[in-house]
């Protein structure tokens, strides 16, 4: 039983009567509370479940605001020449008293204090500044107050900039708390570089900003743009474990070239590794060796040998399967061996009872034997050995157990979940594509009979040569999403990207096109977007890149190309070739912080290519990128799935902009994968049900909400439907309390109507933001349906605590199809 639930004694019948009436009452009609006549309407979740409230966090108080007890409290920083910091009674606000900081040579100088506040509340921090003679000297920080994140690792809001001669002059800043409440005010005397002069500060205060009585106004006035599905995408890459999860096969290494450690790590202690190929049998009567001499693929072969007279029965076997009861898997392998008189045997079993098994006779030469292995029980352990009976050698290689059931080599599980999911377009990149230090990966290497590919190894996880960049690509397919192929940069020329392009875009009578023929796919593949680089910058990569794009355009004029960082020296190189710059966001959390980005990444574009129609694409972002350890665990919990939501009502305001933007990542991935798998099972973190939500309820065009522009609790965008019959609001509150906002859907029509709304939430209302789901628990946090009944357009809505929720409103057609804003 959980802790937070209350066992009502004595009383328990009428109490129970009591919760069943007012659960009817919720479920028939919004509810008016009597002492203030409004109506305030309800998504019932989980009726009859009774919670303790969340455990209050606590709030602090901005200390020595007006500087009585001189510095203390705030913590100096000087960078460059030294800043004189005192209390100057001389030089009062008001009744208050100052604190001047003056530097005659460069100085970068600023004070700061860190507060815990309420995580996703709005806040207004005011001051009073007053300067001297400041001159920044090219600082773009100075005479003002910012706040940042803890530790100064980022910043979240800035006020306005007082430099020369000011008198006291208000500056306010109204600003988000980021996630986990810790927030950090600063007084800049300049800031990112080095200023002279003086300023004082005085009077500073902060404050809650209470917007739960001005109301939320969806308006039928169109943002700029229309919202691509591509919007909605996802990011795969070699990394670890990440594309074997998705791949059906049961064994590891199969081509025997061994295991690796990875490197990365979130708990060493449990993080997923391989099962390694072990000797079985009669161990102290073989020899076991990787045979350089004539593998099918790879360096090695796996060689067994057993020398003398003495029968005995030796092989290899492998642990951690997981198999089904009358669900046939396909057993190949590719042997050959040196006197061995009898069978090799090839048995799945498990704590000594056999579930399958099937023998083979091979010969001197190299052939590839299978079967249909049918197992007799279900086992999530079981083990698959490979033996014979010595004297004799038998080499073995290119070994794999492959589920009949399988969509194309990948597992039917994941095939389903990603399609539920409609990316829109899904992004083959990473690091291992174009970082030797972290990856092998060649292209060519992973095309062709999959028994001849090359395996490699990415982040240290060594690859199946089975899901090479082919099957990929006809996994995208598969899941109706867009391609997005990012090609190779480093230690690569112009003319390999064109021979790719050709490859998978080629008519047969092209030289690649013919060799995707010969591999079994004749028809073209006709991928549309093709990144240049991943996470590329600098010289190097600029001068390159015109002559990157000329070659991919020659083999195939209708594709769309995408740079790797947005620069100047990008745009000035191959502005007039390029149809997106991609940044990457991996501090989505910050969105103030990536909209500030965004913002200048327009005026990058409006700047250096003003005519091309430049569009972003965001090809990978998140909360965090390559931070690893025990801190990783933040990427799958209702916290990043909200944060996310965030993001995702950014990019709806920024739909004239950002046409592409893909999450990373997509599956397992220590944490950051939407959908995490074990060998037999997969579960959906909260941020695959928030993106779900997304991708198949969002409409085709943003809407503009009357709200005020800062302050806005909770977070919103608005669509309305290609056929515009569906307005949806999508609203994040990522705070801890309860957010009750009026609603105003007048705009699109006045009638009585039954509203559908998801509610994405911790179904055991534990109150915090790192709850999230597990195999144990796999739907805790997941969207739950429900109907409310209004009636008007215009109501007050009750936003539960860490929650999203997706309200659907029935438009008046006539009303929609008259939205300005073209």
């Amino acid at each position: 039983m959980r802790p937070k639930q209350v066992i009502l004694a004595g009383a328990g019948l009428l109490c129970l009567g009591l919760i069943l009436l007012l659960v009817a009452r919720r479920a028939a009609a919004p509810w008016t509370k009597p002492d203030e006549g409004r109506t305030i309407a309800y998504s019932i979740l989980k009726p009859l479940e009774l919670s303790l409230p969340a455990r209050p966090l606590r709030v602090d108080s901005l200390k020595n605001a007006g500087f009585a007890a001189g510095t203390d409290g705030w913590s100096a920083t000087v960078v460059g020449a030294e800043a004189a910091i005192e209390v100057d009674a001389q030089m009062p606000h008001g009744q208050s008293t100052s604190l001047r900081v003056a530097a005659k040579e460069p100085s970068d100088a600023a004070l700061a204090q860190e507060l815990q506040l309420s995580p996703g509340r709005w806040y207004r921090l005011r001051g009073w500044v007053r300067t001297r003679g400041l001159d920044p000297h090219g600082a773009p920080v100075f005479g003002t107050l910012q706040v940042q994140l803890p530790g100064g690792k980022g910043v979240v809001a800035t006020g306005t900039n007082n430099g020369g001669d000011t008198d006291w002059t208000e500056v306010t800043v109204e600003f988000e708390a980021p996630p986990g409440g810790r927030t950090r005010i600063v007084m800049f005397f300049t800031g990112y570089g080095k200023g002279t002069g003086t300023a004082w500060f005085s009077d500073l205060g902060l404050e809650d900003m209470d917007v739960s009585a001005v109301p939320l106004r969806i308006t039928r006035d169109f943002l700029p743009g229309s919202i691509s599905p591509m919007q909605y995408g996802q990011f795969i890459e070699y990394l670890c474990d990440l594309v074997p999860s998705m791949w059906a096969e049961k064994l590891h290494d199969g081509s025997f070239e061994g295991l690796s450690p990875y490197k990365f790590v979130y708990l060493k202690e449990t993080d997923f590794r391989e099962h390694p190929w072990h000797p079985c049998g009669a161990t102290n009567r073989a020899v076991y060796s990787l045979d350089r001499n004539d593998p099918i693929s790879g360096a090695v072969a796996q060689k067994i040998s057993v020398v003398g007279a003495v029968p005995c029965m030796v092989g290899i076997a492998q642990e951690g399967i997981a198999v089904d009861q009358g669900k046939p898997c396909k057993f190949s392998c590719y042997l050959r061996q040196q006197g061995v008189e009898g069978p090799v045997t090839v048995r799945l079993h498990r704590e000594g009872k056999e579930l399958a098994s099937c023998t083979f006779a091979p010969t001197a030469e190299w052939k590839k034997y299978s079967a249909l292995l049918e197992p007799e029980e279900t086992s999530t352990n079981a083990t698959l050995s490979i033996t014979f009976g010595g004297p004799g050698s038998l080499w073995l290689d290119n070994a794999s157990l492959m589920p009949t059931d399988n969509v194309g080599g990948w597992r039917p599980d994941v095939v389903a979940a990603v399609h539920a999911l409609k990316p829109g377009v899904i992004r083959f990149g990473g690091s291992a594509l174009d970082d030797a230090n972290l990856g092998e990966f060649q292209w060519k290497d992973t095309i062709g009979d999959p028994d001849r590919r090359q395996p490699f190894r990415a982040w240290g996880g060594l690859q199946p040569t089975g899901p090479g960049l082919e099957e990929i690509v006809q996994f995208c397919k598969l899941v109706d999403a867009e391609p997005l192929i990012c090609v190779r940069v480093s230690k690569r020329k112009p003319a390999d990207a064109a021979e790719e392009v050709q490859y998978f875009n080629g008519a047969e009578n092209t030289p690649m096109g013919a060799l995707r023929a010969k591999n079994g796919h004749a028809e073209p593949y006709r991928i549309k977007y093709w990144q240049i680089g991943n996470e590329r910058a600098g010289t190097e990569y600029e001068s390159k890149l015109a002559e990157y794009c000329k070659a991919m355009k020659d083999a195939d004029p209708s594709i769309v190309l995408l740079s790797s960082y947005p620069t100047a020296g990008v745009l000035k190189a191959a502005g007039d070739q390029l149809d997106y710059v991609c940044p990457h966001q991996y501090d989505c959390a910050n969105l103030a912080a990536c909209e500030r980005e965004l913002i200048a990444t327009r005026e990058l574009i409006k700047t250096h290519a003003p005519d091309r129609g430049i569009k972003v694409g965001v090809t990978e972002w998140n909360t965090t990128a390559g931070d690893a350890g025990p801190g990783r665990a933040k990427l799958w919990t209702l916290e990043n799935a909200l944060a996310c939501s965030r993001y995702h009502n950014l990019l709806h305001r920024q739909a004239d902009l950002v046409e592409i933007a893909n999450r990373s990542n997509l599956i397992n991935s220590f944490c950051s994968g939407i959908i995490q798998t074990d060998n037999h099972r997969l579960y959906k973190t909260p941020t695959y049900y928030a993106q779900q939500l997304y991708a198949t309820q969002g409409g085709k065009r943003p809407l503009k909400i009357d709200s005020p522009s800062s302050g806005r609790l909770p977070d919103v965008s608005a669509t309305l439907s290609e056929d515009v019959s569906t307005v949806t609001l999508f609203a994040v509150n990522a705070t801890l309390d309860d957010v009750v906002r009026p609603l105003d859907f007048s705009a699109f029509g006045a009638m009585e109507q039954a509203l559908s709304i998801w509610t994405l939430m911790d179904q055991d209302r534990a109150g915090e933001p790192d709850v999230t789901n597990s195999f144990g628990q796999p739907e805790r946090i997941k969207p739950v349906l429900s109907l409310l009944r209004v009636d008007g357009p215009k109501f007050d809505y009750r936003f539960p605590p860490l929650s999203l929720t997706v309200i659907r409103w029935t438009t008046s057609k006539r009303n929609a199809s008259n939205s300005s804003g073209e």
